[in-house]
């Protein structure tokens, strides 16, 4: 009796050692929970609940680590998935944000700058806000009880020490490389040929009434067009971010049958 005790609470150990391991990668590296809003404390904290939690219904077959070369090689193959997980993510929030970029530039708001709670630096201020309504959709879809998901199973499909070093896999990912084209022109392209269109009637009104100071009317009238097709655009921007975020469920089961 004293041994299955023993047995058990060793198990547990080991389990809540590895859980908040991965579940402490999870909080410091995807780059949604990396933003100032969240405290480094209240990442800790959440660690250690979750992994006192779910540590009764983890089962690992591994023995504890008897050198400290073994447990560095076991938290290297851990780094590696988190990872590539958060490298997706940030394949995609780098197309939101050069959209957005892009649209303000045509709306002149180049100079209009706000910091960015992921990178800490300056970027335009419609980049920080497709990329909070991206925010808005991932909890409201339930996308972070994914995560949690994908933690607990990645220990059947997953197990630490398990290297995701395949040809296959390193291809897909270059291949995903190319949402940050592809979501950036999504969000830039109508708002680019409405500018345009904007810009080349400017310019024959010019041609026709030399009198008028183009540059002194066309800023307020392009920043005014340009928030009113940005407001009819939001209408259509829930369906890109959502495909995206299947997207990111469907990289998370493909990382989990990547490890069979």
């Amino acid at each position: 009796m004293a041994q299955e005790i023993l047995n058990y609470l060793q198990n547990y150990f080991i389990a809540f050692l590895f859980l908040l391991e991965r579940f402490t990668l999870l909080f410091f590296i995807f780059p949604l929970f990396t933003t100032a809003y969240l405290p480094a404390r209240v990442k800790v904290a959440l660690s250690l609940v979750l992994s006192l939690a779910l540590a009764p219904v983890i089962k690992l077959n591994i023995p504890f680590p008897d050198s400290p070369l073994v447990l560095f090689f076991l938290l290297l193959s851990d780094f590696l998935i988190f990872f590539l997980l958060s490298l997706f993510l940030r394949f995609i929030l780098a197309g939101i944000q050069v959209g957005g970029e892009m649209v303000g530039l045509q709306m002149g708001f180049g100079i209009s700058q706000t910091i960015d709670p992921i990178s800490g630096i300056s970027i335009p201020i419609l980049s920080e806000f497709l990329f909070l309504l991206f925010l808005l959709f991932f909890f409201t879809l339930d996308f972070h009880h994914h995560l949690l998901t994908f933690v607990v199973y990645s220990f059947d499909y997953l197990p630490p020490g398990l290297f995701l070093f395949k040809q296959d896999l390193l291809s897909h990912i270059l291949k995903k490389s190319g949402l940050i084209f592809d979501l950036s022109l999504r969000v830039l392209g109508p708002m680019l040929l409405f500018m345009l269109l904007v810009y080349v009637v400017l310019a024959i009104v010019g041609r026709f009434i030399p009198q008028m100071n183009v540059m002194f009317v066309s800023f307020p009238l392009t920043l005014g067009l340009g928030l009113l097709i940005f407001g009819l655009m939001l209408l259509f921007l829930p369906k890109v971010l959502t495909t995206q975020l299947s997207a990111f469920k469907s990289f998370t089961l493909y990382l989990l049958k990547a490890g069979q």
